[in-house]
């Protein structure tokens, strides 16, 4: 049973609403309160009853849904009492007292039917959904007829996103039949629940517009530039290329026209991405861009082994690099908003550095526009030149691999001075390796 002496105040408070009115909209800060455990204990809850009970969760995609699993169900699910995975769960001593996990993407229709006491969709306003369809079709729909014969209970929780599905669902909850609790972070502080420093700490790393939205959690509606923050005065500048034993790293954005292939070029130092080079062509073959790639080893002197690449998900394309021994995985295309977001901060924050030579790179960046009738979108109009294909790379690039940082070799401290103890020292560094036999 739920042991409430053991959740957070906002916890708390929430689960008091949701079975005061079993439909809830929750809305707290990001990596704050604990929205997506509060959801798992309710179901737990349930579950745990002695009597049936078919409930649901329901996450925004399937990587999600078995992430969730394993980080939060197995977790709070005492292995003693319930069957656990990623897919399904039930009460050992009650087993028609469970737990259906599904996700949104792909196919929204694959969770119609059935009828569910109690539904947990875990983080709305991130659900990539397909086929057409939107957040409140999918609530609609496919949710609410689940929950009819039962007068189900519904918890739908999120950061905020733009103002998509999640934010008409918020503004319409009447008619959808939620109650609805929404804290900022600086009601949090208002609580005692953090402190003034923690939020001012949190406010000074973050851009405005994101924290406005996923701190202080306002529905903000994205205008003008992209990359306001960017500047080319100071975030373009010469810098050296890759070392010896760097990492380099890639995204590829495929085109032939009028969209073009771009390929950037860049390794991660102190936290700091370095783009150092770029490929862009229209009307090219992937072989060709394969040759263009390992031209870019003999340039800068790195090698396939210091050499990893995200691109667009064109498998045929990937694949042709792969067979010519260029590693290149499929780029995820899920919350394009936020990969945005992500980039716009690390230009707030001086964390993008860009070579002059990147030239098609920063005329997307100073270009890139929102569309101020398609929320979160860029608006195309502005780009009369084909497409933003290098802002696209610059995404999968920081996305995927924004994180791949190779840490220097220890240099050998007695090298040129004593050979025998250089011999000491390298041998002593091969066994802490394990490299010896």
């Amino acid at each position: 049973m739920l042991d409430w002496s053991t959740l957070r105040p906002v916890q708390a408070m929430a689960a008091s609403l949701f079975f005061k009115h079993r439909r809830l909209l929750l809305c707290l800060p990001r990596q704050k309160g604990g929205k997506t455990e509060l959801g798992v204990r309710l179901l737990e809850d349930l579950t745990s009853r002695p009597f049936t009970s078919s409930s649901l969760f329901l996450a925004k995609s399937q990587a999600s849904q078995r992430k969730a699993a394993r980080e939060k169900f197995m977790r709070l699910f005492d292995d003693k009492t319930f069957s656990v995975n990623t897919e399904f769960i039930y009460n050992k001593a009650h087993p028609t007292s469970c737990i259906f996990m599904g996700s949104v993407d792909k196919d929204p229709d694959k969770e119609r039917g059935g009828t569910h006491a109690m539904i947990h969709w875990s983080e709305v306003a991130f659900s990539k959904i397909d086929h057409g369809e939107t957040i409140t079709g999918v609530f609609s729909k496919v949710i609410q007829p689940t929950l009819t014969e039962t007068n189900g209970m519904v918890l739908l929780e999120s950061t905020n996103n733009g103002k998509n599905g999640w934010y008409d669902i918020w503004e319409n909850y009447r008619d959808f039949g939620f109650a609805r609790l929404k804290l900022s972070l600086a009601d949090y502080v208002y609580l005692g629940l953090v402190s003034e420093e923690e939020y001012n700490t949190i406010k000074s790393q973050t851009l405005p517009d994101v924290f406005r939205q996923e701190y202080e959690c306002d529905f903000v509606s994205f205008k003008g530039k992209v990359y306001e923050f960017f500047d080319a005065k100071k975030h373009v500048h010469e810098f050296d290329g890759p070392k010896s034993w760097q990492m380099v790293i890639s995204g590829i954005d495929w085109g032939f026209h009028p969209s073009a292939t771009c390929v950037l070029f860049a390794y991660v130092e102190n936290g700091h991405a370095y783009i150092f080079d770029e490929h862009y062509a229209m009307r090219e073959l992937p072989s060709v861009t394969g040759i263009k790639i390992k031209e870019r080893f003999e340039t800068f002197g790195f090698d396939s082994q210091h050499f990893a690449a995200v691109g667009d998900h064109d498998t045929a394309k990937n694949e042709e690099l792969n067979r010519a021994q260029i590693d290149v995985s499929s780029a995820a295309k899920s919350n394009v908003l936020g990969v945005r977001l992500q980039i716009a901060t690390a230009f707030y924050l001086d964390r993008i550095h860009i070579h002059p030579r990147c030239k098609n790179l920063i005329r997307d960046l100073e270009a890139a526009c929102w569309n101020e009738k398609k929320d979160g979108e860029l608006d195309d109009s502005q780009c009369t030149w084909g497409h933003f294909d290098a802002e696209a790379a610059l995404r999968y690039l920081i996305r995927e691999l924004g994180h791949f940082e190779k840490d220097k070799p220890e240099e050998n401290p007695h090298a040129g001075r004593d050979d025998a103890s250089a011999r000491a020292w390298a041998m002593r560094k091969r066994r802490e390796r394990g490299d010896d036999d």
